[in-house]
């Protein structure tokens, strides 16, 4: 008999534990519902919020509405004919002036560069010694050749 009383008492201390997980899962499930439609609500608030502030925006950007504000709080006037100048009516700034004298430089440079360079083959004389029709081009002159 004691055999039953133990299986007994361990039957009844498994039922009591599965009831106490099921009420623990139930209050669970039911914190975890609470906290979602908290959520909802949430989400819902800001997507009333979210469409209020685009509502709010398109009105804010309409051109009558941007006209209307420009014309209250800034001094802008239509552009005047006097107002339009030709490129070279423009006075050079010191930085510009400084910078064509360093271009005047570089063009000296490769003016000289030019000069130096060698002569461009010409049409009677495209072929090689070999005489096969492939066209050289001196690439540099030496110092020995000048």
């Amino acid at each position: 008999m004691s055999m039953n009383k133990l299986a007994l008492c361990a039957w009844l201390a498994a039922c009591a534990l599965s009831i106490w997980f099921a009420f623990h899962i139930k209050y669970k499930v039911q914190e975890l519902e609470a906290e979602l439609g908290i959520a909802r609500a949430e989400m819902q608030q800001d997507s009333e919020a979210i469409r209020v502030l685009e509502a709010e925006w398109s009105f804010l950007n309409q051109p009558s509405h941007l006209a209307d504000l420009s014309e209250r709080y800034l001094d802008f006037a239509p552009l005047l004919a006097e107002q339009v100048v030709h490129l070279d009516d423009l006075p050079v700034r010191e930085s510009q002036v400084s910078d064509s004298q360093d271009s005047e430089g570089l063009e000296d440079i490769i003016e000289e560069i030019l000069r130096n360079a060698p002569e461009p083959p010409n049409k009677a004389g495209n072929s090689d010694s070999n005489g096969n029709g492939k066209r050289t081009v001196p690439l540099m002159r030496t110092g020995a050749s000048q």
